[in-house]
């Protein structure tokens, strides 16, 4: 009898952590590396946001357990943040928060998928997509795009693909790691698409919203489309707006009952008093102009 689960037979290790861990080798070596593997801006956690971790822990409420959830303050401030720059209305009983963005991620499908299930995920794409469906026993569907598209989804190329199997697309503006970002008009038509499947989700990886430049001006999927609420997971968290990416906080929107069964897969009751710090601002107050290492991959 095998010890190891057969189901890591169906994943690989990420080529992300492959190539940051290769950097970090050759910096202590001492070589001169530039890193392109993990997505991590280049400027510090803001002092406000430094300052509530100081005082949860001096306060002794970091060390308490807390709903797997996540904390009350946290939830209603993400609810805060969802109104005031998406302009959806979520309550804080459908919201969730996790330790990173790929936890959210990963009880979501966890939660939802089984055999025979299908997830459709634009490509090129972030590296974990598709392992968690695997591990998750479903089928990812790779909708391959094209530079000369600017690695968007094309309308028609998204209605060849979605099958009466169809349970997930994955949509991710600003893309990792491609940087495509959807204008309102693009992310129309590819909800006009969706509209016609009622039996599709769409778990919107929000994660890069606030770095993009110009007059550029982002849009969520549910935002343009709010006949996409019921069915839409809507994945942000504070890793890159406010460099926090060791923090570990994800956090979701969607249905109550997707929400109640994400959290009973969730293994660990430790949630970051400090996100409430953070999602209680816009991201503006770290810098004017962020900057990034133009990594992501």
């Amino acid at each position: 009898m095998a010890f190891l689960a057969d189901s890591l037979k169906r994943i690989k290790p990420s080529p992300t952590i492959a190539v940051t861990d290769m950097a970090r080798a050759l910096k202590a070596a001492g070589r001169d590396v530039i890193g392109l593997g993990v997505g991590e801006p280049d400027f510090d956690t803001p002092d406000h946001i430094k300052q509530a971790a100081i005082e949860a822990i001096t306060s002794g409420k970091a060390g308490k357990y807390t709903a797997v959830d996540g904390i009350p303050e946290l939830k209603a401030a993400i609810a805060r943040k969802f109104k005031r720059e998406n302009g959806l209305d979520y309550k804080p009983s459908q919201i969730i928060v996790g330790t990173g963005g790929k936890q959210v991620l990963f009880n979501a499908l966890m939660a939802t998928l089984n055999p025979g299930d299908e997830v459709i995920i634009p490509a090129p794409y972030w590296v974990s997509y598709p392992d968690i469906v695997l591990l998750a026993g479903a089928t990812p569907v790779t909708l391959t795009t094209k530079l000369e598209d600017g690695f968007k989804v094309k309308p028609e190329a998204l209605e060849k693909v979605i099958t009466k199997n169809t349970k997930w697309l994955i949509f991710n503006s600003p893309s990792n790691p491609t940087g495509a970002a959807y204008t309102r008009n693009e992310i129309k038509a590819v909800t006009d698409v969706l509209m016609k499947h009622p039996h599709v989700w769409v778990l919107t990886d929000d994660m890069y919203e606030h770095l993009v430049y110009d007059d550029f001006k982002f849009f969520s999927l549910a935002q343009v489309e709010p006949g996409l609420y019921e069915r839409t997971l809507t994945l942000n968290g504070v890793s890159k707006a406010y460099c926090m990416t060791g923090w570990r906080i994800g956090y979701g929107g969607a249905p109550e009952p997707l929400i109640k069964a994400m959290a009973t897969t969730s293994t660990t009751a430790r949630r970051r008093r400090v996100g409430s710090a953070g999602t209680s601002r816009p991201p503006s107050c770290t810098t004017s102009t962020p900057r990034w290492s133009t990594s992501g991959f």
